[in-house]
């Protein structure tokens, strides 16, 4: 029989991957591209991106897109704005696949985190949104409403309150501090009101997210505005997590918590959270399983192997399939 092929796209706030991994749980194939945030990018924006990450995935095995089975898409904002799938589904039926499901890009995220068990993924990147799936299939979620008036704890919430400071020591309305510095030198400006023009129009929320990485590298080294922001950060996502568990769980239900997303890569996050959450007796941490990525892949084959097939495919996975 042909060997079968899923076409798996995580489509975050920055970036986009795409994957291909066979029925055998074996990766083939890895694309990586610009955002495909329907909301921040034109639309002739988001199908190139889109494309260009399928395109480099297939290319290393010179498949085509005939060649997939099944494919799931991870999109920002589905489900969150009404009319949205109906600027994503025609670009997507566009790449004239056998079939397709369209779903938020945290619940890939989800799939990949816990892809045979309950639980919830607390993603945090340039957005933020903690969302959950109980026992019988059900979903959950709380945040990921956007940076306007949302996203608490994300990237673009410190980098906003980042920049928010270093213009009111630069207004001499707060004290001067060596996150000023920091921030010039990041940005590579010599004076701080050359970054206002950046913080406006095309690609800002990706740029205002950016200074994150200055307050976690601050706060490594001690200086103190730094580490309140990001414990402000660290409380708002703490927030989100007791949100959730009230929504799905009994009081002697323990919920299994991932996390993903770049913000953990920062040591003071993550330490400081790892703490916090051990505070909560209902929930307990648990490493991710698989990448985003790989639970869009995941969910593509769930609609078309089978439970025995579907145990060989994890198999797979678990033996190296998965893709860093």
């Amino acid at each position: 029989m042909r060997m079968r092929y899923f076409l798996g796209v995580d489509g975050g706030g920055s970036k986009t991957i795409a994957t291909v991994v066979n029925e055998n749980g074996k990766k083939v194939g890895l694309g990586v591209s610009g955002s495909i945030d329907i909301l921040n990018e034109p639309v002739e924006r988001f199908k190139e991106n889109l494309f260009s990450a399928i395109e480099i995935a297939l290319k290393a095995r010179k498949l085509k897109l005939k060649d997939i089975a099944a494919s799931c898409f991870g999109v920002p904002v589905v489900g969150d704005v009404e009319g949205i799938e109906e600027k994503i589904k025609p670009v997507i039926e566009g790449l004239g696949l056998k079939h397709y499901t369209l779903v938020n890009d945290v619940r890939v995220a989800l799939e990949g985190a816990l892809p045979e068990s309950s639980g919830a993924v607390l993603l945090v990147g340039t957005g933020a949104m903690v969302m959950a799936k109980d026992k019988n299939g059900n979903v959950f979620r709380v945040d990921g409403w956007g940076e306007h008036v949302g996203d608490l704890g994300s990237g673009y919430y410190i980098g906003q309150m980042v920049l928010r400071r270093v213009f009111e020591e630069y207004d001499g309305r707060s004290e001067y501090t060596p996150l000023s510095d920091m921030v010039k030198n990041f940005a590579k400006v010599a004076d701080i009101r050359e970054i206002l023009v950046k913080c406006k129009g095309a690609n800002v929320r990706t740029y205002i997210a950016s200074f994150s990485r200055v307050a976690c590298q601050a706060a490594q080294t001690g200086v103190r505005e730094a580490c309140k922001i990001l414990d402000k950060a660290v409380d708002e996502l703490l927030k989100s997590i007791q949100a959730i568990t009230k929504k799905m769980t009994t009081p002697n239900d323990l919920l299994f918590l991932s996390t993903v997303g770049g913000l953990f890569n920062c040591e003071y996050i993550r330490e400081k959270f790892k703490i916090s959450v051990a505070n909560i007796p209902s929930v307990k941490l648990v490493e991710a399983k698989f990448a985003p990525h790989i639970g869009a892949v995941i969910m593509a084959a769930k609609h078309v192997l089978n439970d025995r097939e579907m145990k060989m495919f994890y198999n797979g996975l678990n033996s190296g399939g998965q893709v860093q």
